[in-house]
């Protein structure tokens, strides 16, 4: 089966009115300022999150908070299996996970995205400290 009709089918389960659209992109959120994007690119069996975490403090000197962002990074520590990244666009920390969709099933697919959102909120804590 087409992996973004077994996303979109998993998605459509845990929220109702959740459709990918012809990008194969959904935005989920939780609150408002807070959104994730699930993309699935055509013909690829990797299902690609990300959300922005968080822009460089300002009271924090520029390197001291990319050092953080790498630190967190180190082993997964404590993000489990995502990672953060720099977006120069957006000028944001971004918080990535790849999830391979042939590999997995429904319920890992939830508690994968359930564990996005924590490692979400813990990124957020450190790098806002």
């Amino acid at each position: 089966m087409d992996t973004r009709l077994i996303v979109e089918r998993w998605l459509h389960d845990r929220v109702p009115e959740c459709r990918l659209d012809n990008e194969g992109t959904v935005i989920l959120q939780r609150e408002p300022e807070r959104p994730i994007v699930i993309e699935i690119p055509e013909d690829s069996d990797v299902c690609h999150l990300s959300a922005p975490v968080a822009p460089l403090p300002e009271h924090v000197p520029r390197e001291v908070a990319l050092f953080t962002a790498l630190e967190m990074n180190q082993l997964g520590r404590p993000l489990g299996s995502c990672w953060l990244a720099w977006n120069p666009e957006l000028e944001v920390f971004m918080l990535c996970h790849n999830l391979h969709i042939p590999s997995t099933e429904q319920v890992s697919f939830n508690n994968t995205l359930d564990n996005f959102f924590l490692s979400l909120e813990r990124a957020r804590e450190q790098l806002l400290a």
